[in-house]
């Protein structure tokens, strides 16, 4: 079924918090880009095949009178990547773009900033302020120092989208442990890039994280979340990172939502590993 077809995100609820996860396309992962573990048995794991069909997800919260979008998607593209349906998915859960207060930016990679601009390059949300984290920001923005020479043909294009926003002041570069609205914060999770943020929201019946890119392969990082991927930018800590978050989430029994997991769930410690289990 086409992506624009399907039917919408079921919302969850958790106390105060409503939460949608708004699928804007799907892209293939090649289990050649897993580290840490033979290629045969990451093939295994993917069920005998190559590569994974993998959602990339934005999240729609409501909680205490705001509205908050995490992540905005890869944005429009050619029409067999089919991507770009951010904004139908907002229309489902009843929506407009004008309706939301923050968009949150886990990191700077372009599935998930796709979305902040239209294709005429105005601001894909007019009245929302733009959070992202400053070390994000001045990994990217702040000289190239720290960033791969590979990377540096990226940097005019989050120039252009970023100063759209700042030029109106809207844009808020925050710190790690910052409070962003009442019971939402920004919480560093370095490694898979060098600013690359979680954010945790918390209500009286629980909490739920939005994980961004701590894991790419739920059928592999999951058992073994000791394996990484080529495009960390700095493997060994983003290992370290995704460990030591799947330990505090097995712990505290968050939801967690992550840009390319194909469901929310909760996780359950199995010696070094974690299982998996869906919410919703």
């Amino acid at each position: 079924m086409p992506r624009s077809a399907q039917p919408p995100a079921t919302p969850l609820s958790v106390g105060p918090m409503t939460l949608w996860p708004l699928e804007d396309g799907v892209i293939s992962l090649e289990a050649s880009v897993l580290t840490g573990l033979p290629q045969e048995e990451a093939i295994r794991m993917l069920g005998s095949r190559s590569a994974a069909a993998t959602p990339v997800n934005a999240f729609l919260v409501r909680l205490h009178g705001i509205t908050l979008l995490v992540d905005t998607g890869m944005g429009p593209g050619p029409v067999e990547k089919d991507s770009g349906h951010l904004m139908e998915r907002l229309a489902a859960a009843g929506v407009t773009p004008d309706q939301v207060d923050l968009v949150l930016i886990t990191h700077c990679h372009q599935d998930h900033i796709g979305g902040l601009l239209n294709p005429d390059g105005s601001r894909a949300f007019a009245k929302a302020k733009l959070c992202l984290p400053r070390a994000e920001h001045e990994l990217w923005l702040g000289g190239a120092a720290g960033l791969p020479e590979r990377l540096w043909d990226r940097i005019p294009r989050l120039k252009a989208i970023f100063s759209t926003y700042e030029a109106q002041g809207d844009l808020l570069l925050t710190e790690d442990g910052q409070m962003l609205a009442e019971g939402v914060t920004a919480m560093a999770a370095p490694g898979h890039t060098g600013g690359h943020t979680v954010y945790a929201f918390r209500s009286g019946a629980g909490e739920l994280w939005c994980i961004g890119d701590l894991i790419h392969f739920a059928a592999v990082q999951f058992a073994c979340p000791e394996a990484g991927t080529t495009f960390d930018l700095q493997g060994d800590q983003a290992v370290k990172t995704r460990q030591e978050w799947f330990r505090g989430a097995a712990e505290s029994g968050a939801i967690l939502g992550g840009a390319h997991l194909p469901r929310l769930v909760r996780l359950l410690p199995e010696g070094q590993a974690f299982r998996d289990v869906p919410v919703c």
